[in-house]
């Protein structure tokens, strides 16, 4: 469970700084505390199933954007893969989403895809 909760936290962090938006605002917006926010983020605390709904519901977010946890061998994600995803799903076009798969294609030497 401490994987899991470290990740949503990491996702959670990533998402909310690439919103620009501090663990107060995300608080308010979602009716919980800052503090609680934080302790999220740090993987200290578990977040239930419906206060989870309400941060998705202020990132206007699909819930699943924090519970599809991928299984990668047991390990979380870094932060700066964190940070990537998080710049991509937000409201970005299939069109530019193209685009940044073939700049991170070209640029780790990638094979175009079947």
């Amino acid at each position: 469970m401490d994987r899991v909760r470290r990740f949503l936290g990491q996702r959670l962090r990533a998402i909310r700084k690439q919103r620009g938006w501090s663990q107060q605002k995300l608080g308010a917006q979602s009716g919980l505390s800052g503090k609680f926010i934080g302790e999220v983020e740090r993987g200290q605390k578990s977040i239930s199933i419906d206060s989870l709904y309400g941060i998705s519901v202020a990132l206007r977010l699909p819930l699943t954007t924090f519970t599809d946890v991928p299984p990668i061998d047991g390990q979380v994600p870094t932060a700066d893969a964190e940070k990537v995803y998080a710049l991509l799903i937000h409201h970005r076009t299939p069109d530019d989403l193209g685009k940044a798969h073939a700049i991170l294609r070209s640029l780790f030497g990638e094979k175009r895809e079947r």
